[in-house]
């Protein structure tokens, strides 16, 4: 039996002023996966590439696994920031693997208000495919799908509320020219 499970998050952020403009940092793919994923759990696998280990999830009280998942991150000419899901493996549910399908899509863009103040704009969309292992084909499908939309749009609050709380942040450190080190490793651009 199979179901969907799907999950949208829109997040609209104010963008202080800065001696450097919200654009060149959206450019700076590294420092927004650092605002968003845990560093500890991140590893940049190619130049627009990270591989994001979530903390292990329970669902139902029957399953506890671990999602891995890898996403190409890059910014457009239109300072758009876009990220897509390209692979991904669930750790603790490899036998029920069969028929799963992950999508993650997102953006975000800067966009000016009518005061000429900066905003941050975007959505983030994750939808799951899979066909119920044999232990769930007895629990209402109802059931089901309600817990896994909830699960879903927790991981994306949980996201979200990182987004809000560290990418202003780390937005006001880099344009004021701290000298900083991205969480890869590399040394961020800074001006004086």
């Amino acid at each position: 039996m199979a179901i969907r499970f799907q999950a949208l998050e829109v997040v609209a952020l104010s963008v202080p002023e800065a001696p450097r403009p919200i654009q060149e940092y959206l450019r700076e793919i590294d420092c927004l996966v650092g605002a968003i994923a845990d560093p500890e759990r991140t590893e940049k696998i190619a130049p627009d590439q990270y591989r994001l280990k979530m903390r292990p999830i329970g669902f139902l009280d029957l399953y506890k696994f671990q999602p891995i998942v890898t996403l190409k991150i890059w910014c457009d000419r239109h300072c758009q920031v876009h990220i897509k899901s390209l692979d991904y493996q669930l750790r603790g549910l490899e036998p029920f693997m069969k028929g799963f399908k992950l999508d993650v899509t997102g953006r975000l863009q800067p966009v000016a208000d009518k005061q000429a103040q900066w905003l941050l704009q975007g959505e983030a969309d994750l939808q799951v495919k899979l066909e119920l292992p044999p232990p769930l084909w007895f629990t209402p499908k109802a059931l089901v799908k309600k817990t896994g939309d909830r699960l879903l749009q927790e991981i994306l609050q949980r996201i979200k509320g990182q987004l809000l709380d560290q990418l202003v942040r780390d937005y006001q450190v880099w344009a004021h020219g701290a000298p900083e080190i991205s969480a890869y490793g590399d040394r961020l651009e800074t001006h004086p």
